[in-house]
């Protein structure tokens, strides 16, 4: 079993548990401060254009694409301007280089397959992006963010809404997707939050219902002033915070392509189980038992107000609003 990565901090200490972060030292503020002067102005002058024209690009490569997305001369045009894209920007970001362990690996024949990974912020969506170039799983709140919105459609992302009670279709869409189509390729995170990336948590069956291979990846944020994982933080901050960082790390651990057993293509949460447990044995992270569920909980118990909290909170007022005007309605008509 390999050792987990050093993280400077209490990072992992019992009041952070699996979801909190560690809060900036004065030092790191002021360097914060200074940053933000200096850095980011510099950053921003070199990925703004930078993403407008690789989105261009593209949009362009993607002009007539039809449902089952680029094919032949298109598709590898199309992967290759997503390798330049996302590596462009993780690399404008700070991620100068990113150290790998272990062998990049495909599954045989052509099979489709699964590409996941534990998921600490937004970054590694890039990384799968340019390496693997397959279509996502994301929140419907992607669709509204101007050009990637668009470019998210047109790769055949799979949109859901988290906070949805009934998302057995989603789990057909990703089902057709994998094994109507020879080869097709989709990336998930099966923990459907972001953690603090000292812990591995509670893994959805979504990724293994189809029984397909999936290939794993472990994800590590190594910081030493600015937490790098995207936990209880606005996404404006967290974004801003790691441009003002010169250098930011990224390590990626590549595990063997994980093909199922007849009893884990029956049993999806067995296979999420098993192969959960292989990426914690491999990357020495905890094991956690924690859902998203329990993320908001947390949230909401320290004072961060998470949007979708609000949303579902808002939700269930109107709700509550239009039961009580109903009923209201009811002993006018009777009275």
């Amino acid at each position: 079993m390999s050792k987990p990565s050093h993280v400077m901090g209490t990072y992992a200490s019992s009041d952070k548990g699996v979801f909190g972060r560690e809060p900036l030292t004065p030092f790191g503020t002021v360097k914060m401060y200074l940053g933000f002067a200096i850095i980011v102005p510099i950053r921003l002058a070199l990925l703004i254009p930078f993403h407008l024209i690789m989105c261009l690009l593209i949009t362009v490569c993607l002009v007539g694409v039809g449902p089952d997305g680029a094919v032949g001369c298109r598709k590898y045009i199309f992967e290759m301007l997503g390798y330049v894209w996302q590596r462009g920007n993780l690399f404008l970001m700070g991620f100068y280089w990113i150290p790998s362990k272990g062998k990049f690996a495909l599954p045989e024949n052509g099979e489709s397959y699964v590409v996941i990974g534990n998921h600490c912020g937004w970054m590694e969506v890039g990384f799968i992006f340019a390496n693997y170039c397959p279509s996502f799983v994301g929140k419907s709140s992607l669709k509204s963010i101007p050009i990637f919105g668009s470019i998210a459609v047109a790769c055949n992302t799979i949109f859901i809404d988290r906070l949805a009670k009934n998302r057995g279709g989603v789990t057909g869409q990703i089902v057709d997707r994998l094994t109507k189509t020879q080869g097709s390729k989709v990336g998930m995170f099966p923990e459907g939050t972001t953690s603090n990336g000292t812990s591995i948590v509670s893994f959805r069956s979504g990724a293994f219902v189809a029984g397909v291979p999936v290939v794993p990846c472990v994800f590590k944020y190594p910081y030493r002033h600015f937490d790098l994982a995207f936990s209880s933080v606005s996404l404006k901050f967290h974004i801003l915070g790691t441009l003002a960082q010169l250098v930011n790390f990224m390590e990626v651990e590549y595990l063997p392509v994980y093909y199922p057993s007849d009893a884990e293509k029956a049993d999806p949460k067995l296979y999420a189980a098993n192969v959960k447990k292989a990426m914690v044995e491999a990357s020495g992270l905890i094991d956690s038992s924690a859902t998203y569920e329990d993320k908001i909980q947390w949230e909401d118990s320290v004072g961060y107000e998470n949007k979708e909290m609000a949303r579902k909170r808002a939700m269930e007022k109107k709700k509550e609003e239009k039961a009580g005007g109903e009923e209201a309605e009811m002993i006018e008509n009777k009275v």
